[in-house]
């Protein structure tokens, strides 16, 4: 073994002089950075910091705009744009950022028990921004 090299420089002499690189270590690191980025990866699923019941209705039409920003509004009034916490300052912010990207549309979802100012709040901040497409996500039937 060659002195004064890291971890990736050993060196072993083999009978007849040839010099071979230990794979081991190696070896070991990529296995243990694989494991650590499968697990660091299940983690990143977006989980909302709360729930929110959506009103139901008999209309089945689904939304059709996969671009379309989505805002979440709980029951105690907190916003979220596509699945982040945002305060209302935040979001008209989010909503101008995405209008600029060519997001112009907005799909909100709001708790059946929100009160209706937090709506009129976001619809507000969408039009301020220049959205042109507005819709209103249900439970369905």
């Amino acid at each position: 073994m060659r002195r004064g090299g890291g971890l990736l420089t050993r060196y072993r002499r083999r009978r007849g002089g040839d010099v071979a690189v230990e794979l081991t270590p190696l070896i070991d690191i990529t296995f243990q950075l694989l494991i650590f980025f499968l697990l660091t990866a299940t983690f990143q699923q977006q989980s909302p910091s709360f729930r929110v019941k959506l009103p139901k209705a008999s209309n089945k039409d689904r939304a059709k705009d996969a671009k379309a920003v989505v805002v979440a509004i709980s029951a105690d009034g907190r916003f979220q744009v596509d699945g982040k916490d945002v305060d209302d300052r935040e979001l008209e912010l989010r909503l101008c950022a995405a209008a600029d990207e060519g997001r112009g549309s907005v799909n909100i979802k709001a708790d059946e028990n929100t009160p209706h100012r937090f709506l009129v709040a976001a619809m507000d901040a969408a039009k301020r921004c220049g959205m042109e497409k507005l819709g209103i996500l249900h439970g369905g039937g």
